[in-house]
């Protein structure tokens, strides 16, 4: 995936009830911010949209999220929207409690659009979910190291490692899962890195 000058790079961020709001605005504020905050800030003409980033849910009903904060999608995956790149950011989930069988739209959408040739990533806990559509199944991942115990005895298939701050689950890089709770500001830089350009990500 290259980033075209004229168009900008599509992004979903999936919202579920578990998501944690710091996590979710977080990544949807930097990624945003990515080509023009900088550009805003010194007066510069060379302001740039480098991604378009949208919330997705379950459906398109505003709710609440982690801690009760308002989230409003974009977007339900009844929808159907399509991205180039989707990200399921950390949930509040305990290091004991399992999904199975909680989220089977979102899964079964997940699983669909990469197959369809999405990226999809994940950040600290939401690997869980990614865990869940069983495209991990075999691969490196990684999470919090809270959450060990739970992949040995959910996702048994998942070749776990708490260690690295990001991990690609296949060679062409198209599902990447990051490590602890603000890994999502690494891979929030990682994907301005990859797509707009290092320096960017600087």
């Amino acid at each position: 995936m290259v980033l075209s000058p004229n168009k900008p790079i599509s992004v979903l961020i999936v919202a579920l009830p578990e998501t944690a709001g710091s996590a979710l605005y977080g990544m949807l504020d930097v990624l945003c911010s990515a080509g023009n905050i900088f550009q805003t800030l010194v007066r510069s003409c060379d302001k740039k949209q480098l991604f378009q980033v949208r919330i997705v849910a379950n459906s398109g009903r505003p709710f609440t999220c982690g801690n009760s904060i308002p989230v409003t999608p974009d977007c339900s995956i009844t929808d159907d929207p399509t991205a180039d790149i989707i990200i399921v950011p950390e949930m509040w989930l305990g290091p004991d409690e399992a999904l199975t069988g909680r989220h089977l739209p979102m899964v079964e959408w997940l699983r669909r659009k990469y197959e369809a040739g999405a990226t999809l990533c994940s950040a600290c806990s939401g690997a869980v979910i990614l865990a869940e559509t069983g495209l991990l199944d075999g691969c490196p991942a990684t999470s919090h190291w809270g959450y060990q115990d739970l992949f040995r005895r959910c996702y048994p298939r998942v070749k776990f490692d708490p260690a690295p701050n990001l991990t690609y689950a296949d060679p062409n890089g198209r599902i990447i899962t990051a490590g602890g709770t603000t890994s999502w500001h690494d891979l929030a830089l990682h994907l301005i890195a990859r797509y707009a350009s290092p320096g960017e990500a600087l």
